[in-house]
């Protein structure tokens, strides 16, 4: 029996109202439609339509399957649209939005390549660390990290994205290293604060045993712009919480240096995973759905820690 032949021609008889409606609808005769949903009621060992010689009416039973046929007939279409469009060179504007830091170190640089793959398309990169908002600013997509505050966002996790403590050997050298979280309150501790007005103060520390421990810091220096947080951790100015990406380079070359390692930490509980941001999975622009395999691909090859 075919699955998705049967279920359309369910489909087809419920919206005709009878066998003959959805033969022309399909192509078959109505003895011929009759057969495939007496084979397909045997099969589900229920009956799905009430016959008379005057109607057809569902019952409760058909109702759950064309309910369950309707969205899985819709999916199907919907996969085949998306595959079959793979074939159609993508053109237009692909207008993408990222945080400064992430956009310059990690975006920009896998632009070329796609646009020589793709040569009609044309690339808007807008780089600010303000979240925009998708519709207003008419943006297909956005690389984000962190929770997704606004759920009717769609978001594909591209990469996770650790926290270290870290700070110059210079100010390591005058201050001393903690070693217990509890010691990082003595220090002085450069926050970032969020457009929206929070400051992240708050900082956690897990175990793998799954202990947590909540830490309130202070310092002299708060700022929106993670890149000028890691500038001033370079600096020698005090203890920075910085995504592991931002940093790795500078832990190699010993500019900078981690404390705590053994400690996954965090702030307030906030999930830091990097993510590609678009309205809706469905009806999403081939363009759009180029753009995110081809980060996943990429992205994929490296290092995040």
């Amino acid at each position: 029996m075919d699955s998705v032949k049967t279920m359309r021609i369910f489909q087809a008889i419920v919206q005709n109202g009878s066998l003959s409606g959805a033969g022309r609808q399909t192509g078959l005769s109505p003895a011929s439609v009759s057969r495939q949903i007496s084979a397909l009621e045997d099969d589900l060992g229920v009956r799905l339509l009430n016959r008379t010689s005057r109607r057809l009416s569902m019952t409760e039973a058909g109702q759950v399957y064309l309910e369950r046929a309707e969205r899985l007939l819709q999916d199907m279409d919907e996969m085949r649209d998306a595959v079959s469009q793979l074939a159609v060179r993508p053109r237009g504007s692909l207008r993408i939005h990222s945080r400064i830091s992430l956009g310059t170190q990690y975006v920009a640089p896998l632009i070329p390549a796609f646009l020589a793959r793709y040569p009609d398309l044309k690339i808007d990169l807008w780089l600010t660390d303000n979240d925009l908002d998708l519709t207003e600013h008419g943006i297909d997509l956005a690389i984000r990290t962190g929770d997704l505050a606004d759920s009717t966002l769609v978001g594909r996790l591209l990469a996770s994205s650790p926290r270290v403590i870290c700070a110059s050997p210079r100010y390591w050298a005058l201050h001393g290293k903690p070693t217990t979280p509890a010691a990082i309150a003595d220090h002085n501790c450069l926050t970032y604060r969020y457009e929206f007005g929070a400051l992240a103060a708050l900082w956690q520390f897990r175990t793998d045993g799954g202990l947590s421990t909540n830490l309130q810091v202070s310092g002299n220096f708060q700022t929106n712009n993670g890149e000028a947080l890691r500038v001033a951790a370079l600096a020698g100015l005090g203890v920075a919480l910085l995504p592991a990406w931002t940093v790795k380079d500078h832990l190699k070359a010993g500019t900078l240096e981690r404390v705590l390692s053994e400690y996954e930490t965090t702030v307030s509980d906030l999930d830091f995973g990097i993510y590609a941001v678009y309205l809706s999975r469905r009806n999403l622009s081939v363009k759009t759905r180029l753009f995110i395999d081809h980060l996943v691909a990429e992205f994929s090859k490296r290092e995040w820690a």
